[in-house]
């Protein structure tokens, strides 16, 4: 069976009244709902998304609540050399 998953997107520090604001959509097969969760989980997961909430409509589709994707850590810089022949 498919699932349909519709992903919102909200800010970090939103305020309780902020509403999310619409991403991406993209389906699951799943042969239960419990499978159609973890399977929305770990594709949300893979797409480097911290879930905030996720919960089954009423068709039967799954709505997500996500939180923006980290920004990348940049590495870190190579130490500089000091300067004289040490």
């Amino acid at each position: 069976m498919n699932f349909s998953v519709k992903v919102l997107e909200i800010a970090r520090d939103a305020k309780p009244e902020a509403k999310a604001v619409p991403a991406t959509d993209f389906a699951v097969s799943a042969e239960t709902l419990e499978d159609a969760r973890r399977a929305a989980l770990a594709r949300l997961a893979a797409d480097g998304r911290s879930v905030r909430s996720l919960s089954f409509t009423a068709d039967g589709g799954i709505a997500a609540v996500v939180l923006p994707k980290a920004k990348p850590v940049p590495p870190p810089r190579a130490a500089r050399r000091a300067k004289g022949g040490r």
